[in-house]
């Protein structure tokens, strides 16, 4: 696990590590935070909008392998609102095209899919621990993984990352100090 000054941040430490850039395709969920496409458009690469099941809000199985193209490289499974999503199915379309998988554990924190923690059962995972998730430190986020390979590389990105400036940080303790305020 690699801690991120947020998500998206993590997600990009993934499509990084992962050897995603330019021209490549991201298959995600159309129902989506704006970070997730952002992430992937840093890398240069461009985000696949898949519909989704409406009683769970998360990616439709179902749809993803027509989206499929020779530029796709990874599916991002996306757990919504703490559901997860079926990975079973995903993973399975993945195998069959060689794609990655990469879990958006944002809301999930503690979900499990078939006995498994949600983030260890993709290729790689992220989390967020900014202001509006379950747990919070203000702004934060996680990479993980339990493939040593993929691991090695994301720490590389992680040495090479740079510390947030002191404007940065000097924001993120008002905005800190201002919602404490706010919601005492």
């Amino acid at each position: 696990a690699f801690s991120f000054a947020s998500g998206r941040m993590a997600l990009y430490a993934i499509l990084k590590a992962l050897g995603i850039g330019k021209g490549d395709e991201i298959i995600i969920p159309a129902y989506t935070c704006v970070v997730v496409p952002n992430a992937i458009i840093y890398r240069g690469a461009i985000p696949v909008y898949v519909d989704i099941k409406p009683t769970t809000f998360n990616i439709d199985p179902a749809k993803i392998e027509a989206k499929i193209t020779p530029k796709t490289k990874a599916i991002l499974a996306q757990h919504t609102f703490g559901l997860p999503c079926d990975l079973d199915e995903i993973k399975e379309i993945a195998q069959k095209h060689d794609l990655f998988v990469i879990e958006d554990c944002a809301q999930a924190l503690g979900a499990e899919f078939n006995g498994k923690k949600v983030g260890s059962i993709g290729d790689a995972g992220f989390y967020s621990t900014d202001h509006t998730k379950m747990i919070s430190t203000s702004t934060g986020g996680m990479a993980i993984t339990n493939n040593s390979e993929l691991a090695s590389k994301i720490q590389q990105v992680y040495d090479h990352s740079p510390f947030l400036e002191k404007s940065q940080i000097a924001r993120i303790l008002f905005t800190l100090i201002a919602e404490n305020f706010l919601y005492l």
